[in-house]
């Protein structure tokens, strides 16, 4: 029989709904007969611990009426030894519930018991028992907790009354109960229980075990097991201990046991009736037992009933089957289709019908719209491909589904070395890490990120790029892919360069007429000391002293030269990846003498050891060298100059601070121009030429100052990771 055929789905179809149902009803039977047993089991467990607790408080009781009793005799009768002894013989011989009968004064001595013991009598004190100091303290009758004796040498509980002369305390008369009499108590009660009656004091000490006969000579103890009580865990000696009446659970030996406890009132002690809960189910399991045999019959029916209604439905369906076969062969005629019947398999036959007659329409439509769809996607592909930018899509698997033609020409792969692969081989291939671009888009609120840097073309040389990384969603708001869009920046960085030059030659005009101006002056002063040289009335002596003037007016000018060609000149950047902690310590170190002289303090402080970037070595290091320069020439004498650097993901910032004499606001503006200076002995070309180096290095300048407190520069340059 075919297993996929309804003639053998519909009978095990039938029969599994049958089996569910009997599975469903059994589980709510056995369900309901468990809470109930279950209940019932645990209502009747709590009336036989309070029935035992009402036992042992009236014995208790008994046995408190007694001592009692023999109190308030030896307080009424004269106080002699004859007095005391006969009592207590008298009690422990009349009243065999007791194992011990002993008087105690208020000292805590023992003055006479029977069994009489001479060692616990004359060597022994009493005041560390609770009942000696409970009727020491309240001066009433109690009932102690579980002791060994000192007299017997075994565990008793000790039942004791004051008793008075003259209205004062005298002592106090007393009865040991052995664990026996307590046992006794139990298990003289004709209560059928299929477990187990313990009988505890709130320390945990046994007094009665159900299994086994206790130790006359030491004190057993409760096991302190793990409980639940009220849906929290607790532990059975913090529920004994509130000696009160409560159901709790318990697992001990990988059984789970259902405890009632129900403390003896006027007492310490704590009944705990306990019970398996295969022993409080059986009931149930009898029940599920029943239960089996009738959904074996149930089931049986189902497979025989199910068989017959599937005959019934499955023949009218072989033969449509069979004639929707010949009409998928090539003959599409239903006129002979002669199932005729009014029920939904006659429906079927005829919607059938209806529908291949659809269908060739459907067909033909269908081919069409899939010609039109084809052309749409092949005029998209061509715009695609005639896009300016490449274009990169990547797929959620991070595969490469789209790579254009401007991509190819950008990168130097084909398209068909690339599609289908991952597009980690592109970003290893171009030298650009595209998985951090994708990694730093998720982390943003946008949908676009924008990065600049180098890739590396297959034809082993760098292309400028700018870098688009977008997402790409659907419907639903569900990422399912990337576009990376890249646009070749050679022109444009060709065209920068060339306004770079430009205003390169701007500039020099500028500073033609500037530097004019500054050369007169030294070459008037040569001019007149020249002169002055040459007239007869100067004697040896001051001709020396003009030379030494005229060497330093050369000296004047050949720096104003040299200063001038080293803003103007225009080299070829030679960038390598240079640390830039390492840069301003040798600047500083340049500069320590002239610091000293001037009793500056450096401070510097680097939020890592090494920081990289990729500029101009020895010109960036002059460009620095400048900027401290001029903090160590604004500070007249005992100032600090800090210096800070800090790298983020893209850029490393250098703050050099100094406590100098500061910048006005009208003389700030134009700090950073050609040959303007506001020192005497300056040539204005420091600033502007570390401010020229930096910008040519891809980096900002700035500069913010307060007159007479100081002046703080700012440069930040991209760090090593955009440079590819």
């Amino acid at each position: 029989m075919n297993l996929k055929s309804l003639k053998f789905k519909i009978p095990m179809l039938f029969t599994g709904y049958l089996l569910i149902m009997i599975l469903i009803s059994a589980a709510l039977v056995i369900n309901s007969v468990q809470k109930n047993a279950l209940e019932e089991k645990l209502s009747k467990n709590a009336d036989i611990a309070e029935l035992m607790s009402k036992k042992i408080e009236i014995y208790l009781d008994m046995a408190m009426v007694d001592i009692v009793t023999s109190a308030n005799l030896i307080s009424s009768n004269e106080k002699t030894e004859d007095n005391i002894y006969y009592e207590i013989n008298r009690m422990f011989y009349n009243y065999p519930n007791f194992g011990l009968v002993f008087f105690t004064n208020v000292e805590g001595r023992m003055v006479y018991s029977n069994p009489y013991n001479p060692i616990a009598i004359n060597e022994k004190t009493y005041t560390d028992r609770d009942y000696f100091q409970h009727i020491i303290e309240y001066q009433e009758p109690y009932i102690s907790q579980l002791y060994v004796s000192r007299v017997l040498g075994r565990p008793h509980f000790v039942v004791a009354a004051p008793v008075f002369h003259d209205g004062e305390l005298y002592g106090l008369m007393a009865g040991g109960i052995p664990l026996k009499s307590v046992k006794d108590v139990v298990l003289s009660s004709d209560v059928k229980f299929n477990g187990g009656i313990w009988v505890v004091d709130s320390n945990g000490s046994l007094i009665v075990n159900p299994y086994e006969d206790l130790d006359d000579l030491e004190i057993s103890v409760f096991e302190n097991n793990p409980v639940e009580m009220d849906g929290e865990s607790t532990d059975i000696y913090s529920v004994i201990s509130n000696n009160t009446r409560v159901n709790i659970t318990m697992e001990r030996d990988n059984e789970i046991y259902y405890l009632a406890v129900n403390g003896v009132e006027g007492s310490s002690m704590t009944v705990i009736v306990e019970q398996e809960e295969t022993v409080l189910l059986n009931e149930a399991y009898k029940i599920l037992n029943d239960l089996k045999y009738i959904s074996f019959i149930i089931v049986a029916l189902g497979i025989i009933i199910g068989f017959i209604i599937s005959l019934g439905v499955t023949r009218p369906i072989e033969k449509l089957v069979s004639m929707v076969r010949d009409w998928s062969a090539g003959d599409n005629k239903f006129g002979d289709l002669s199932i005729i019947r009014e029920d939904e398999i006659g429906e079927l036959a005829n919607t059938f019908r209806d529908m291949t007659v659809s269908l060739d329409i459907k067909v033909e439509e269908l081919k069409k719209s899939i010609e039109r769809e084809n052309r749409i996607q092949q005029y998209l592909n061509n715009i695609l491909m005639s896009v300016g930018s490449g274009i990169v899509v990547i797929d959620s698997k991070e595969n490469i589904v789209i790579f254009n033609k401007a991509a190819e020409n950008i990168t130097g792969y084909a398209s068909n070395s690339m599609i289908g692969s991952r597009f980690t081989f592109l970003s290893d291939s171009i030298h650009f890490d595209l998985a951090k671009l994708v990694s730093e888009l998720q982390q943003m609120d946008n949908d676009i990120l924008e990065k600049e840097g180098l890739i590396f073309k297959k034809e082993k040389r760098n292309i400028p790029c700018r870098i688009l990384c977008t997402k790409v969603k659907n419907s639903s708001d569900e990422e399912i892919g990337y576009v990376f869009l890249f646009i070749n920046l050679e022109v444009f960085k060709k065209m920068e360069e060339e306004l770079k030059r430009e205003d390169r030659l701007s500039i020099v005009g500028e500073f033609s007429s500037s530097i004019i101006h500054d050369i007169g002056n030294p070459l008037a002063g040569l001019s007149n000391l020249l002169e002055l040289y040459k007239s007869n009335a100067t004697t040896d002596e001051e001709k020396s002293e003009i030379l030494v003037l005229i060497e330093d007016e050369i000296n004047e000018l050949n720096q104003i030269v040299l200063e001038f060609l080293n803003f103007t000149k225009s080299e070829d950047h030679v960038d390598i990846n240079v640390d830039v902690c390492q840069i301003v310590v040798e600047a500083v170190n340049i500069l320590r003498a002239e610091m000293i002289n001037r009793d500056v303090k450096i401070h510097t402080s680097f939020e890592r050891n090494v920081m990289y970037a990729s500029v101009d070595r020895r010109n960036f290091k002059q460009a620095i060298i400048n900027i401290i320069k001029n903090s160590v020439q604004a500070i007249n004498d005992n100032g600090h100059i800090f210096i800070d650097i800090k790298e983020t993901n893209e850029k490393i910032h250098i703050v050099i601070k100094d406590t100098g004499i500061g910048i006005k606001d009208d003389e700030l503006k134009n700090i950073f121009e050609p040959f303007y200076t506001t020192k005497k002995d300056g040539t204005g070309l420091g600033l502007s030429t570390a401010y020229k180096t930096i910008r040519d290095n891809d980096g900002r300048l700035e500069v913010s100052s307060k007159y007479k407190e100081g002046t703080e520069f700012i440069i930040t340059i991209p760090n090593r990771r955009l440079k590819r």
